[in-house]
This record gives structure tokens, C-alpha cells and sequence, in this order.
């Protein structure tokens, strides 16, 4: 019988948390997993249960989606985004959307390894949401589209094959209506 410290699910399980942590910069945070989708409630930081069998597809997956909730708890000022945050439903999504690429930006410019979990995640996004069907503007939210433009100018890495589709369809529009606030943007990816 193998002990839980050499059991290869559990070794994964243990090295993502440990990197969750030092990613979110918060050294009293505790790591739980479950079935639900990773999100934070204040000092616990919930992530999703590796299956059994981990391909590496799906281990570069559940390593983006935790570190996309880690880069949120390490650069997110939440007291500052709802004080900025602009009224309407279009804008809001597009401000929320504008965010995340913000956030997740910093990590994947500060570590490649990051950068490729990410993009994991967000290929496995697109293909949940069935974006691969979609041929028309009519069937991407803009703010999804904006996400994915900023992500690819913020990082300057192309953009996975399935979020690049979704970005060209509303790419002229972006760009025609927001190419000088997104240049201003990528100077100011910190603040």
C-alpha cells in the first residue's frame, strides 16, 4: 500500500496548492478541493479535485484555473474595481472582462510556465462554452472578445487558436473604437 505522500494525485494536489500560495502572496491561506469551479471566500481558496489519471492537458488546465484565482487574491484591489467600476451591463462586463486579462497578464508576463496554464484554461473555457461553433459576432459577448484582444496585446503571446477566432470577429471593431485607451492600458498594467 502506497503512502499518501508518494500516491501521484495527491504529490499534484500538493504542489498546486504550494504554488497557489506563493502565487497569491497570502501565507495564511488554506487550499481545499472539490468539484466546484476554483474561486476564494476570504482565507480559503477552493480548486478543483484532479482526477485520477491526469493527462498533462488536464494538469496544465486545473494549474491555470488555480493560478488564475491566485494572480486575482495577488493583484486584484476589489475596494478600487467596484469604486471604478462604470454603470450598464455592456460596460460592466467589458470592465470586468478588461481586468481579468489585466491580471492574468501579470502572471503570464512574469513566468512562463504561468503563461501556459493559463492559456490551458482558457482554451478549456472557450471549448465549455462551445466558442469553436461560433462564426459571428452575434455569438461572442464583446466582453469575452475584448478579454482575449487585451490578453494578446498585454502579453504580446499569440492567442490560442479557439480565443483568436472569437477575437477576430470584433478585432476591426476594438480596434477602431479602442486602440488609444488599450495603448495607455499596456503602460499602466500594473496600476
Amino acid at each position: 500500500m502506497a503512502s499518501s505522500d508518494t500516491n501521484p494525485n495527491d504529490l499534484f494536489k500538493s504542489a498546486m496548492a504550494a504554488t497557489t500560495k506563493a502565487i497569491s502572496a497570502e501565507r495564511d491561506l488554506d487550499v481545499a478541493f472539490g468539484s466546484e469551479a476554483p474561486r476564494s471566500d476570504g482565507q480559503i481558496l477552493h480548486l478543483r479535485t484532479p482526477p485520477r489519471e491526469i493527462s498533462p492537458g488536464v494538469a496544465a488546465t486545473l494549474r491555470g484555473e488555480a493560478d488564475a484565482v491566485a494572480l486575482r487574491l495577488a493583484h486584484h484591489d476589489p475596494a478600487a474595481h467596484s469604486r471604478h467600476r462604470p454603470q450598464g451591463d455592456i460596460p460592466r462586463e467589458v470592465y470586468d472582462a478588461a481586468e481579468t486579462a489585466r491580471i492574468e497578464a501579470l502572471g503570464a508576463n512574469a513566468m512562463r510556465g504561468t503563461a501556459e496554464n493559463l492559456e490551458a484554461a482558457l482554451v478549456q473555457r472557450c471549448e465549455a462554452a462551445g466558442l469553436a461553433a461560433i462564426k459571428d459576432q452575434d455569438g461572442v459577448p464583446l466582453a469575452l472578445a475584448v478579454e482575449f484582444f487585451l490578453r494578446e496585446r498585454l502579453t504580446g503571446r499569440p492567442l490560442p487558436p479557439i480565443a483568436k477566432a472569437v477575437t477576430d470577429l470584433w478585432r476591426g471593431d476594438i480596434e477602431a473604437k479602442a486602440s488609444d485607451p488599450i495603448a495607455q492600458l499596456a503602460t499602466q498594467i500594473d496600476d
